[in-house]
């Protein structure tokens, strides 16, 4: 999911430091590492005030990344891509230093408004919502998990967007990215039939396994959990390691694998660190353009054919209410002329997770901060060692197997941090708890290895909504998380944190001694069993950063991404889900994107002259 630490960066994230420290510390080894790791980011593209081109897009993350590229490979079509940030820093593609970015000024930094209801052991009672900032957006801050939900989930979907939206019909366009080289997957026929060889971004994982990992592996067979070799495998559910988007010991996203190409078209112009403040409609209800303010100045580009909004579940929701496409009474409350009455912000959630933690002694992880440096210079040198990949796992649960053997409803994701790995720091970036919280873990830590075990929710009910803190297109949105606003999602906590405690009881960590933390939370001292557990989740919540739904197909959207009632504009980034899938989102998103690529294409090829004809 989102919280999973690997042992060569576990240390060095727990206690804060800089990535950019160790690699400072490499280079004076390396005065060639510099063209070691890099990465051909596209140039800026300069055009002028009241260019005019076919297509924009707004966003240049995962969505924006694979959807300006395929655009860019039509004949005779311009496409601007327009993105408020600019090129990833040398840390972004190095799979050791994935989570390091974060909380840094390549993250919008979003937070949640507190409710006073859940979420109260959190520092402030504020959910933290990362979202990147730079070129590739959240996939080049992402984990890399490559996992795509469950069948059902998009057959949820074709529910309210239409049959294109299936299981069967989505499937090829997750194919069609992928290039599958994963030694437990690619020779195997049954699995292969669910994934793509000759798409651009890579799917890799190995037969090596780092020592906690497969502890964790066995642990969780121990425990009934089926070790299976695909954890996208829609026939199996169980325990496994998941395989990654890496390449050649880099990160490969949606922006390294098809932007950097495309980027040298052109037919694409990229106008990086630019902010859209909105899309311009015509008195005919079509997006004619959009008004950008870069290098301070405000300008205007105009679309001959097509606006695309790709800019992310958070600001994809902004960027249409200062539009004036959004919930009536909220557009006239601040003050901006209705264009069209949407739900736009509403349907917003994102997957639940509360973290277990064990405690350990020490031998599981076994890796030292010292060794992050020479690890780094093993990185430089030859793109090899522990900072070359990412060696996750996790356990999927179904709590109504006999029912539903292979649909999860939640997802167990545990990670090993070293004894003294200066835990007080890394608890408050990542995880964002209280301080008292934090300070307890961290001097448990000083003798204790801690054994954090994300419990994920993956299937929420609950909703909350996204909506304008003022009409200035520079202030962040106002984020209402909902957690726990339908009581039905708390059911399954009791048993799925029982479960992940449980590990403790494992004959590896029987051995080590290994016992459930009590994080005493005062608003749960006097509860006890289930409802203990139920008032623990309800306190520790946080999000997974999966967030989802706030121009969802179906309600703000036609079942082509189009926006309802205005010609001219689509969106294609997080937002348009529905319902959240069943696991990590960006493949997902990069599914959605080509989805939009093909739907634009066929408008084109069936109509001559690009006649719109009426979305209403």
């Amino acid at each position: 999911m989102s919280f999973m630490l690997g042992q060569p960066e576990a240390a060095m994230c727990a206690a804060g430091g800089s990535v950019s420290g160790a690699v400072t510390a490499a280079l004076q080894f390396f005065a060639l590492a510099q063209c070691l790791v890099q990465e051909p980011w596209p140039k800026a593209a300069h055009p002028t005030n009241d260019t005019t081109f076919d297509y924009i897009v707004v966003g240049a993350g995962t969505a924006g990344s694979v959807l300006s590229s395929r655009l860019a490979d039509l004949d005779g079509v311009s496409v601007l891509l327009i993105e408020a940030g600019g090129d990833p820093p040398q840390e972004s593609i190095i799979p050791g230093y994935h989570d390091v970015l974060k909380g840094t000024k390549y993250d919008w930094n979003f937070t949640t408004v507190n409710d006073k209801v859940s979420s109260q052991a959190l520092k402030g009672g504020s959910q933290k919502q990362p979202r990147g900032k730079m070129l590739g957006g959240s996939g080049s801050l992402s984990d890399m998990v490559y996992s795509r939900g469950h069948p059902e989930d998009y057959d949820d979907w074709a529910a309210v967007a239409g049959e294109q939206w299936n299981w069967k019909n989505v499937l090829e366009y997750f194919k069609k990215t992928e290039h599958m080289t994963d030694e437990q997957i690619v020779n195997n026929p049954e699995l292969m039939a669910y994934h793509g060889i000759d798409g651009e971004i890579e799917v890799t994982g190995t037969n090596r396994s780092t020592f906690a990992t497969q502890i964790f592996l066995d642990a969780f067979a121990e425990l009934g959990f089926e070790k299976v070799k695909d954890m996208t495998n829609p026939q199996k559910m169980g325990t496994g390691r998941f395989s990654h988007t890496i390449r050649k010991g880099q990160r490969d996203s949606a922006a390294t694998a098809l932007l950097n190409k495309a980027g040298y078209s052109t037919k694409l112009s990229i106008l990086k660190d630019s902010l859209v403040t909105k899309v311009i409609i015509d008195d005919k209800n079509k997006a004619v353009g959009v008004e950008v303010v870069t290098d301070n100045e405000k300008k205007i580009f105009k679309a001959d054919k097509e606006v695309i909004l790709s800019a992310g579940t958070f600001n994809t929701a902004k960027l249409l209410l200062l539009s004036g496409i959004g919930p009536k009474k909220h557009l006239e409350e601040m003050g901006i002329p209705v264009i069209k009455d949407l739900p736009v912000g509403h349907n917003f959630h994102d997957h639940v997770m509360v973290v277990a933690f064990l405690a350990s002694e020490k031998g599981t992880c076994t890796e030292e901060q010292k060794d992050t440096y020479m690890h780094t210079i093993e990185y430089l040198h030859s793109r090899t060692g522990p900072l070359a990949d990412t060696d996750s796992m996790g356990a999927y649960i179904a709590l109504e197997r006999e029912s539903h053997p292979t649909v999860p409803d939640f997802a167990m994701y545990p990670t090993c941090v070293p004894v003294n790995a200066g835990f007080y720091k890394g608890c408050q970036v990542s995880l964002g708890y209280e301080d008292r919280i934090c300070r307890e873990l961290d001097i448990l830590n000083q003798n204790y290895e801690l054994i954090p075990v994300a419990v994920v929710l993956l299937k929420p009910k609950s909703r909350g909504k996204v909506t304008l803190s003022s009409k200035n297109p520079f202030d962040a949105p106002l984020i209402y998380a909902g957690t726990f606003s339908d009581e039905e999602d708390l059911a399954g906590f009791p048993k799925a944190l029982s479960l992940a405690y449980s590990l403790a009881n494992a004959t590896y960590f029987r051995g080590k001694r290994a016992f459930a933390v009590d994080l005493k939370l005062e608003a749960c001292e006097e509860l006890r069993g289930a409802e203990g557990l139920k008032c623990h989740a309800r306190q520790l919540a946080t999000p997974a950063w999966h967030a989802v739904g706030t121009s969802a197909l179906g309600a703000v959207l036609d079942g082509a991404l189009r926006v309802r009632g205005v010609r001219g504009l689509r969106v294609a980034d997080a937002g348009v889900m529905p319902a959240v899938v069943r696991g990590n989102t960006n493949a997902a998103v990069v599914m959605v994107a080509e989805r939009a690529a093909d739907f634009i294409q066929r408008e084109l090829r069936a109509a001559p002259g690009y006649e719109y004809y009426d979305v209403e």
